[in-house]
């Protein structure tokens, strides 16, 4: 990353390149795949729950699935987060969190047909690991770099986890492919080592950031349920608090809306393009990889854009390219139309989830830093919970998912409409 980068930074970024490994394979590319193609199959799957049985499709159940691990996380985010501050031990919170995302992955090597239960409650689990973790790896932001270099360091954090998350997808890709290169018999063993190739590569590239990134340890000597009582009984006060940080609070709810339109497409286009438009395995994870190269300098520069004309321009531009790709997505027929639509998202999805980061951070106190990103968090994993929520329901309702596509563009409407009542303390002025 060059002299300029202090260790803290490079660390923090690191993680980024390590944990995306988890989106990109097991969330968005080929873990879905395999879900609809293997593991559930195309036809109506009945789930069964003691006193009634669930029937639904591959593509829905996937919906649902990442809808209640939203909800754990939605829940548990501020508790952890407040935690975390009372006593000071953000990177513990964050070990037990990427641990917890770490295992899950290892254990969807178990996964095959017909076993979608297991399936779906091990992705749950790795899921609040993920999103659990990056509570206490947002907020270490705080630590790691300056208020002035931060929409920089977030932006690059994001620029390597499209790197690093593509660069063993392309991995992934070529084993899945081309299993005899590495000595794999054909079938689904490729497929299944590359869930444990996500446990390693997120375990390998955390190791600096424990090392390197320092944090100011409030309560030294507090234990763990002494932090987490702490932390409970000062939550209250934090929600207050974040009421009457305007600009803060006005941001998340602005957030919470067009980040749902931003995580429903990660966490349902491939299965979209799987089940609606036919698409083999090779286009959905190349179009993915696409995404990720794209997004690498293409986070990179929107940093850049928003040190030149703000972060909430930047942000409205964002949402504004999204509302277009929304449409774009709704009327695609053709393979080579997935591919573009690809290419758009790489352009703007790590670019406006790093600024939606680093203007947050400067919205809110520095010494409540979890705890707030903690409600942050609560914005992000609602956004999870409601934007494939409701694509589900609405695939089901009319049966087609195509519907669903449409409905997302309500979520960046809003979301943007709220932002702009939002000020950006260094470029708006009074």
């Amino acid at each position: 990353m060059g002299a300029k980068y202090t260790p803290a930074e490079k660390a923090w970024c690191l993680y980024d390149w390590g944990n995306s490994s988890f989106v990109t394979t097991i969330v968005a590319a080929v873990l879905p795949v395999f879900f609809v193609g293997v593991v559930a199959g195309s036809d109506p799957v009945t789930v069964r729950f003691p006193g009634f049985d669930f029937t639904s499709n591959s593509q829905s159940l996937w919906g649902y699935a990442m809808s209640l691990a939203a909800l754990f996380v939605a829940i548990g985010a501020p508790l952890f987060g407040a935690a975390a501050d009372a006593g000071g031990k953000r990177k513990f919170f964050l070990g037990i969190m990427t641990t917890l995302g770490v295992v899950s992955s290892a254990l969807l090597f178990f996964s095959g047909p017909g076993l979608v239960g297991y399936t779906l409650g091990i992705v749950i689990l790795g899921q609040i690991g993920f999103a659990g973790a990056n509570v206490f790896y947002n907020s270490l932001l705080v630590y790691v770099t300056p208020p002035a270099r931060r929409d920089l360091i977030s932006s690059r954090g994001f620029a390597m986890g499209y790197l690093g998350g593509g660069l063993l997808l392309a991995l992934n890709l070529l084993m899945i492919k081309q299993p005899g290169l590495f000595g794999i018999p054909e079938g689904t063993m490729a497929v299944r080592l590359s869930f444990l190739t996500v446990a390693l590569w997120w375990t390998v590239f955390s190791i600096p950031l424990f090392k390197k990134v320092p944090e100011e340890s409030v309560s030294p000597g507090t234990d763990f349920k002494q932090s987490f009582h702490r932390g409970l009984k000062s939550l209250g006060a934090t929600f207050k608090s974040i009421k009457q940080h305007r600009q803060a609070f006005r941001f998340l709810l602005s957030f919470l809306l067009y980040n749902d339109g931003i995580q429903t497409i990660i966490i349902m286009a491939t299965v979209f393009g799987k089940a609606e438009m036919g698409l083999d395995s090779s286009h959905l994870i190349g179009a993915l990889l696409l995404t990720q190269f794209i997004g690498f300098p293409g986070s990179i520069y929107y940093g850049k854009l928003a040190a030149k004309l703000g972060a909430k321009k930047t942000l409205l531009m964002g949402i504004a390219g999204y509302i277009v790709i929304v449409l774009y997505a709704w009327r695609m027929t053709e393979t080579w139309q997935f591919w573009i639509l690809a290419g758009a998202v790489g352009l703007l999805q790590g670019g406006v989830q790093a600024i939606s980061r680093s203007f947050y951070s400067v919205l809110i106190p520095q010494e409540h830093a979890s705890e707030y990103f903690g409600f942050f968090s609560i914005s992000s994993r609602f956004a999870s919970i409601l934007g494939p929520l409701m694509f589900a329901v609405i695939g089901d309702i009319t049966g087609s998912t195509r519907n669903s596509i449409l409905s997302i563009s309500v979520f960046f409407i809003t979301g943007g409409i709220i932002l702009l009542t939002v000020k950006d303390p260094d470029h708006d002025h009074a």
